[in-house]
């Protein structure tokens, strides 16, 4: 995609509008699979399945200095928050999959570096700039924006949140918000150089003040091609003091005038009934500000957040009391067995307060608005036909004040694991040669190399998470140590109708893995144990799967498995092939 004028436009010039919802950080995500109920990708393929009702164009993914570096949840790290070899194991481990299964689904993935309450001044009130933050945000982008150059899905939001200075400190005058714009182009427009030697991926710029006043742009812009502008507001809020988004003003042009120059996309905002002082609202709240993202085909969004979690929700706590859980843990400390085995159901919140039924609603309702031509990031097509419209905003909200809080607080990590199933009877060594005709997906004898990402069939292929870190290929084999996580995956991306059966040669140092590893393939997510009649034993046998009788759509699959469910073994993967 490209900016032409104040318009996102294809290759073929079709104009682009995106429409979408925020995450929460994958890593915390994954981390707190249990609690929450879903792992990362979990939550991508629920978002984007069509045969539910949903519809987003565009997923934003935050990326935590917090949990790249790993610091407690809530805090603010310091500067600089974490070191290269912490970036590459946590873009292995956690946001490679989540582009990628962005790819698969065919939506827009935005890489939003999330950082906030951070100091742009070293020394105080205009004395020099931050140089070690700008030097960890160089190097974060250093190393992301080459590793996914090529993939025309993914666009990148330099920076979530500059805090300070704040543009709202002295809103009267003209002078102050130019000299605070100045300050921020001399900050980020390093970064955004950094980005373009290595990447022509569309680029999404905040401002000061919390992304509060992207009207800075109409004083200057940053240099560069396809450069978008961002925009963030909750209910206790408002970058006017005028109750109306179109004349939101600091410099007399406001908002409007920021999305009749460039392409505006408002990639935070959102409300909860009782959220407090800055993301407390409802649909009044709501309904006002969806008949201003719909003013323009220039504006674009994603709602914040689609999440039972970080706040404002559009889920409800999975099996959790919410009227009595707090929310650094939801479970009060205990995992309800319910969610043992991933993935569990999450509920939308509904009514005034709640904002998961409106956004979903809305983006069924702009289903077909917008899409991208082919040969671009192609939306799922198992789409049903839509019913209820919803309703057709009116009201404007309340003037707001302050900035809202970020988001931060998480519940604790749980500690009781399932139960590991007692191994059974191994499988007969196989003794038949495989069919002349089987289509081998990978035999792991180092040509190509799994370092290299890439299966004998061609196409990409990975894991992370692991005790072994992304596993390791050795005597004709996939070695992978898990200890509750890890993830694996290895795609096919053509047609293989014409298999029937799925076959793993592996063996496992227990043996009965297949009761602890979660099998993902074609639209089939359950346990292993659940598609086959065999179990791994402790020397290395066959494991097959009816791919028809378990469902599996075979038009273009990927074989994945997620070991985050709780036991702790070693697989050996010397083979996996389709009959």
């Amino acid at each position: 995609m490209h900016r032409d004028g104040n318009l996102i436009k294809d290759p073929d010039g079709n104009v682009v509008t995106l429409r979408g919802v925020n995450i929460a950080d994958p890593k915390r995500i994954n981390v707190t699979s249990q609690a929450r109920g879903k792992d990362a990708v979990q939550v991508i393929d629920m978002l984007t399945d069509a045969s539910n009702g949903w519809y987003p164009r565009m997923i934003r993914v935050p990326v935590q200095p917090v949990d790249i570096g790993e610091y407690e949840p809530g805090s603010g790290p310091p500067v600089p928050a974490f070191d290269e070899t912490q970036l590459e194991s946590y873009l292995t481990n956690h946001l490679d999959e989540v582009v990628e299964r962005c790819k698969e689904r065919g939506v827009y993935c935005i890489i939003d570096y999330h950082r906030h309450r951070d100091v742009m001044w070293a020394e105080g009130q205009n004395g020099p700039l931050n140089t070690d933050l700008q030097d960890e945000v160089d190097m974060f982008w250093d190393v992301v924006a080459p590793r996914y150059a090529e993939d025309s899905h993914v666009l990148y939001e330099v920076y979530n949140e500059p805090t300070e200075p704040g543009m709202w400190e002295d809103p009267t005058t003209t002078q102050w918000v130019a000299d605070i714009w100045d300050m921020w182009l001399d900050m980020a427009q390093p970064w955004v150089d950094t980005i373009r030697n290595h990447a022509d991926n569309l680029i999404l710029m905040g401002s000061p003040s919390w992304t509060q006043s992207p009207e800075g742009a109409l004083l200057e812009e940053f240099d560069g091609e396809d450069i978008a502008y961002t925009y963030h507001i909750y209910p206790g809020h408002n970058s006017s003091r005028n109750q109306d988004w179109e004349d939101a003003s600091r410099n007399g042009e406001g908002v409007a005038g920021v999305y009749e120059q460039a392409p505006l996309f408002v990639t935070e905002f959102g409300w909860e009934e009782g959220g407090g002082q800055y993301i407390g609202g409802t649909d009044e709240f709501g309904d006002a500000f969806h008949d201003f993202l719909e003013k323009s085909p220039a504006i674009h969004w994603t709602a914040w957040c689609a999440d039972p979690v970080w706040r404002p929700v559009m889920f409800d706590r999975p099996f959790a009391d919410n009227a009595n859980d707090s929310v650094g843990d939801p479970y009060n400390g205990t995992v309800p067995e319910a969610c043992s085995d991933l993935p569990c159901e999450w509920s939308l919140t509904t009514g005034s307060g709640g904002m998961g039924d409106d956004i979903k609603s809305w983006l069924e309702q702009y289903r077909n608005d917008g899409i991208p031509g082919e040969g671009t990031a192609t939306p799922p097509t198992d789409t049903p036909t839509p019913t209820d419209e919803p309703n057709t905003p009116t009201d404007e909200p309340n003037t707001p004040t302050d900035e809202p809080n970020t988001p931060t607080d998480e519940p604790n990590t749980p500690t009781d694991e399932p139960e590991t199933p007692t191994p059974t009877d191994e499988p007969d060594t196989p003794t038949d040669t495989p069919a002349a005709d089987a289509m081998v997906v990978d035999d792991y004898d180092g040509d190509p190399g799994w370092a290299s990402h890439r299966n004998d069939l061609g196409q990409w292929c990975g894991a992370g998470s692991f005790e072994n870190g992304g596993g390791e290929e050795t005597g004709g084999a996939l070695v992978l140590e898990y200890d509750n996580g890890g993830w694996y995956q290895s795609q096919i991306n053509q047609d293989v109708s014409d298999y029937s059966t799925l076959v793993f040669e592996v063996s496992g140092a227990n043996g009965g893995e297949e009761s602890e590893v979660l099998f993902d393939m074609g639209g089939v997510r359950t346990m292993l144990s659940n598609v086959t009649d065999d179990s791994i034993g402790t020397s290395m046998g066959e494991v097959r799967v009816d791919m028809e009788a378990a469902g599996i759509d075979r038009s273009s699959p990927s074989v994945r498995f997620n070991f985050w469910q709780g036991g702790s073994s070693t697989l050996e993967l010397s083979e996996i092939r389709l009959e």
